[in-house]
C-alpha cells in the first residue's frame, strides 16, 4: 500500500502490536452450529462453562459497550443480550477490567430472520431478511432489558440485505428486482427517507475504519465517508491487477487503523484504504483457501484461518506474510454447507473454533504457540475472546 493512514500513530509506535504480557484472563463466548446453546468458558479455571440454552443457534456480535453479546438466532427469528461479565471496576487511581459472573438478559427482539448485525453511534441495526425490515436498537437501553426498536426502516422487499447506524439515520441495502443480493444501497434520514444512493452489484460484506464505512461489491468497492451528514457516498472501481474473478465479500473493522482487510475470492486478501481517492488496493495470495480471519486489537496485525489447517500471521496494513501454524485444525472442505472454524483475538491471544473436533485452540498471538486445546463438545462456531485483570478473582 502507498498510503495506510492510522488513527493512533503515536500510540502503535509506543506499544507493541502484542501486549506480552501473561496477566491476561480470558473467557470465551462459543455458540454452537447446530445446537441452540451458548458457552462461557473461563480459560484455564477449573469451574464448569456456563451454558445459556437458545431457541436456535446464534451468531455472536459483541456490543458497543464491549460488555454485551448479542446473540442473533436466525432460525428462530430472535435476538438476544448476554451479559458477559465483563465489567469496569473503579480502583481510584485507574480502572481494570475484571470478569463477572455472566447472565442471559430476558429482553428479546423477534421478526424474521435476523442475520446482518451492525453497530455505531451507540446504536445496533439488526437486518431482517425475512421481510426486508431494518431495526435500530439504542444499545444501552437493550442492555437495560429494553429491547424495543428506536427506529425501524422499510427496504422495498424482502432481500439478504444490511443496515449500518449513522447518528438517527441509517445506511441501508435497496432491495433487488427479483431474486439475488442487492444492487444499491441508499442513504436514509430519520424519517426513513431516501437521501442519496451508490450502486453496489451483488452486494455482500462491510466494515468500518475511522469514519468510512465500506461495502464489497462484485466490481468496486462502495466507500461512505460519515464525518459528513449525511453521509457521502461514491464508488470505487477494482484496480487492474485486482486477481481474476475475486470481490470483497467480507471486511474487518480495524480499531485504530484505515486499513480495511478484506477477502478477496477464497485465496486472496485486499487491503485498501477508503480514504485514498483510489483505495490504495494491495492484493496478497494466501497459500490455500481461508476460512475465517481476524485482526488484533489495533488492527495492525492479521491471522487467517487456512483450510489445510494452518493458521497465517499477517501484517494488516501491507499484506506481508509473517508467520504460519500447521496443524492448528485438521483440514477442512471448502464445499458449501460444511461447518468452517470462526476466530476472533484479544490480548495476547488468538481463538479458533474447530467443529469437526468439538474444541477451540488458543494460541499466542504473537510466537502462533498453541497454548490450549479446549474442549467444548459438539460442533463450536462462532465466537468471541474477552481479556481481563489475572490479578481478580471474581
Amino acid at each position: 500500500m502507498k498510503r495506510t493512514l492510522t488513527l493512533a500513530t503515536a500510540l502503535l509506535i509506543a506499544m507493541p502490536a502484542f501486549a506480552n504480557d501473561e496477566e491476561h484472563r480470558y473467557r470465551l463466548i462459543v455458540a454452537d452450529a447446530e445446537a441452540p446453546r451458548v458457552n462461557v468458558v473461563d480459560v484455564g479455571a477449573d469451574a464448569e462453562p456456563v451454558v445459556f440454552e437458545m431457541a436456535s443457534p446464534a451468531r455472536l456480535y459483541l456490543g458497543p459497550d464491549s460488555r454485551h453479546t448479542w446473540a442473533v438466532q436466525r432460525d428462530a427469528g430472535q435476538v438476544q443480550l448476554i451479559d458477559t461479565g465483563r465489567v469496569e471496576e473503579d480502583h481510584g487511581d485507574h480502572s481494570a477490567l475484571i470478569l463477572a459472573d455472566p447472565a442471559l438478559l430476558p429482553a428479546t427482539a423477534t421478526g424474521d430472520r435476523p442475520v446482518h448485525f451492525n453497530m455505531g453511534d451507540g446504536r445496533v441495526a439488526i437486518f431482517w431478511d425475512g421481510t426486508g425490515l431494518a431495526t435500530v436498537h439504542e444499545a444501552n437501553l437493550a442492555a437495560e432489558g429494553d429491547l424495543t426498536p428506536i427506529q425501524t426502516f422499510e427496504t422495498g422487499a424482502p432481500h439478504h440485505g444490511v443496515a449500518v447506524p449513522v447518528g438517527d439515520m441509517v445506511i441501508a441495502t435497496v432491495a433487488p428486482d427479483g431474486e439475488g443480493l442487492p444492487d444499491a444501497l441508499a442513504v436514509r434520514g430519520s424519517d426513513g427517507a431516501e437521501l442519496s444512493r451508490v450502486d453496489c452489484l451483488n452486494l455482500h460484506g462491510e466494515g468500518k475504519a475511522g469514519g468510512y464505512i465500506a461495502f464489497g461489491c462484485e466490481d468496486g468497492v462502495a466507500i461512505f465517508d460519515t464525518s459528513i451528514t449525511p453521509p457521502e457516498g461514491r464508488f470505487l472501481a477494482y484496480p487492474a491487477d485486482a486477481p481474476e474473478g475475486g470481490m470483497i465479500r467480507t471486511l474487518l473493522s480495524p480499531r485504530d487503523t484505515l486499513g480495511l482487510v478484506g477477502n478477496f475470492g477464497a485465496e486472496h486478501l485486499v487491503i485498501l484504504d477508503p480514504s485514498s481517492k483510489t483505495g490504495d488496493f494491495a492484493f496478497a495470495a494466501l497459500p490455500a483457501p481461508r476460512m475465517a480471519f481476524a485482526l488484533d486489537e489495533s488492527g495492525t496485525i492479521g491471522f487467517a484461518m487456512l483450510a489445510d489447517g494452518r493458521l497465517i500471521q499477517f501484517s494488516a496494513l501491507t499484506g506481508r506474510m509473517l508467520d504460519e501454524a500447521t496443524g492448528v485444525t485438521d483440514a477442512y472442505s471448502m464445499e458449501r454447507g460444511v461447518v468452517r472454524p470462526m476466530m476472533a483475538a484479544a490480548g495476547d491471544r488468538v481463538a479458533v473454533s474447530d467443529p469437526a473436533a468439538g474444541q477451540v485452540v488458543l494460541l499466542d498471538a504473537e510466537t502462533l504457540q498453541i497454548v490450549h486445546r479446549l474442549d467444548i463438545g459438539g460442533q463450536p462456531r462462532s465466537l468471541l475472546l474477552l481479556a481481563a485483570e489475572a490479578e481478580h478473582d471474581h
